[in-house]
């Protein structure tokens, strides 16, 4: 309520989101009879919560279909505090997310194209926010995860294999990063960030891991994501590719890093769901398998770093 006031609103209601694995996520019931989201962010600081409310304001401007941070009614920008963390306020975007089986190439171009528009709108941001999951940070966690254990418990032995082809690959992109980041990237673009209505896409959601990033990374994400049942289906990523080029071009420099791109995808989502899931007891959070990732990896190894773009239709 104390938080509402600020904004302009009655809150009468509220009711915790359990999902994600970093920030506390609430739908607020008001006295109008609507809803807003409000998000605790559980790590960031207030400055990188109106970096993030500017990156968002440029994003709808550039037509990005995304809600964008509500302001405070007495001039305090769109950032309240709740026990010393800020809070950012959304307009409630009715939707559903869309399931595997629901995933259909006329889905898959409209996913496309917003990814396009994001890549596009985002040019020119002034102050693009830094990855936090470079390979770098992706190493640390491993070594976080292999002196825990020694300190503690020795981990399963299937984990500690996996752990260690994550570390092979780590050692392999990093002598192939070669190029530098251009533009922002949504670093995110998973199922449960969509929403739609019927079949048509009505918001992205979530841009908290938003950085400057390769767009062959972002786009090498959502088929991942997106494309994936049992195994990489083509057609869906053929849809995903030829939507995006309705909205932004792909270079060959672009196509070049597809294959290192969705490698690096697999093995940090592989690695975070290890440390963000498989680490912590079950029933803390919505528990994610990091095996999925590890299974699309061994899908973009049997396909071959040679033969990726022209499965894509990029050749």
């Amino acid at each position: 309520q104390r938080i509402g006031a600020l904004f302009g609103m009655t809150v009468v209601g509220l009711t915790p989101i359990i999902a994600g694995s970093v920030n506390s996520n609430f739908v607020a019931e008001l006295n109008t009879g609507t809803r807003v989201f409000m998000r605790v962010c559980e790590e960031s600081d207030a400055a990188a919560v109106h970096l993030f409310a500017r990156l968002l304001d440029q994003l709808v401007a550039g037509g990005v279909p995304t809600p964008a941070p509500l302001l405070r009614t007495d001039g305090g920008g769109p950032v309240a505090h709740h026990a010393g963390k800020p809070v950012a306020v959304f307009p409630f975007i009715a939707g559903q997310s869309c399931c595997q089986r629901r995933c259909t190439p006329a889905r898959l171009r409209q996913v496309g194209a917003a990814l396009g528009r994001i890549h596009q709108a985002g040019l020119g941001f002034e102050e693009p926010p830094r990855n936090r999951f470079g390979l770098s940070q992706l190493r640390q966690r491993l070594h976080h995860i292999t002196a825990a254990s020694a300190a503690t418990a020795p981990l399963p032995a299937a984990l500690q294999h996996d752990i260690a082809q994550l570390s092979q690959h780590l050692d392999r992109l990093s002598r192939r990063a070669t190029t530098t980041a251009a533009i922002i990237i949504h670093g995110d673009m998973f199922r449960d960030n969509v929403l739609w209505r019927g079949d048509n896409l009505v918001a992205i959601l979530d841009f908290d891991s938003a950085s400057l990033g390769h767009p062959a990374f972002d786009l090498m994400t959502a088929m991942l994501a997106w494309c994936y049942g049992d195994h990489l289906q083509r057609d869906l990523a053929r849809a995903l590719i030829a939507g995006y080029r309705s909205q932004a071009p792909i270079s060959a420099e672009m196509c070049a890093h597809c294959y290192d791109e969705a490698c690096a995808a697999a093995v940090r989502f592989a690695i975070t769901r290890i440390t963000d899931f498989e680490l912590r007891p079950r029933g803390v959070v919505a528990y994610k398998d990091y095996r999925r990732f590890m299974a699309r990896l061994a899908a973009l190894e049997a396909i071959g770093s040679k033969h990726l773009v022209h499965w894509l239709g990029l050749s």
